[in-house]
């Protein structure tokens, strides 16, 4: 869904980035460490507030880093790599994060899954040949907004935190679900017919 905003989103970014003249690689390893201090805050009382503040500054990071090194030219198989693989962590990490300040493990294992499905099924569309970036209502971008509205809500009211955050996270269950079928059989579709 965010991707149809992605034009916009990223021409705001790319005018960032010129501004920035900092490895994309770097940029990504500190939105993974950002991604810890989300877990750190989160089991601190007096620093719950912070978990949402973390996964903001650690999702604006993943979003600089590859705009950064197209910006700069440093665009590189090795950077997408490493990308790729501290997004999972990340998310995992937002997720894990969620848990700690009172959301159900089950329903988070759902999610995470779902998450992971999503994911892998691009990768192995890509791998076969299929595109599949774009396919599906629920791509990584929803995602980490679905799990950032979570955090926020359970932070700002202890007494209905919680119940929102389950609601949200069961409404990205469902749309995981929903996505995972979409990108199933938008690859089966293309391979159908090569």
């Amino acid at each position: 869904m965010l991707t149809k905003l992605r034009p916009f989103i990223m021409k705001f970014i790319a005018s960032l980035a010129q501004h920035i003249d900092v490895d994309p690689n770097n940029i990504t390893l500190i939105g993974l460490t950002l991604s810890f201090f989300v877990i750190i805050f989160a089991s601190i009382e007096s620093l719950k507030i912070m978990v949402p503040i973390m996964i903001a500054f650690s999702s604006i990071a993943d979003m600089l880093d590859g705009a950064v090194a197209r910006v700069k030219n440093r665009v590189t198989v090795w950077g997408g790599v490493l990308d790729s693989f501290c997004d999972r962590i990340e998310e995992f990490n937002y997720l894990l994060s969620l848990m700690i300040l009172g959301v159900d493990s089950l329903l988070l294992y759902f999610v995470m899954l779902i998450s992971f499905l999503i994911s892998y099924l691009r990768v192995l569309g890509e791998k076969l040949g299929v595109k599949v970036e774009g396919v599906g209502i629920l791509e990584r971008g929803e995602r980490v907004i679905l799990i950032l509205i979570s955090s926020l809500v359970i932070v700002v009211s202890e007494s209905y935190g919680i119940t929102i955050a389950k609601i949200v996270l069961l409404t990205m269950a469902f749309l995981g679900i929903i996505t995972v079928i979409q990108r199933l059989y938008h690859i089966f579709k293309a391979l159908s017919k090569s």
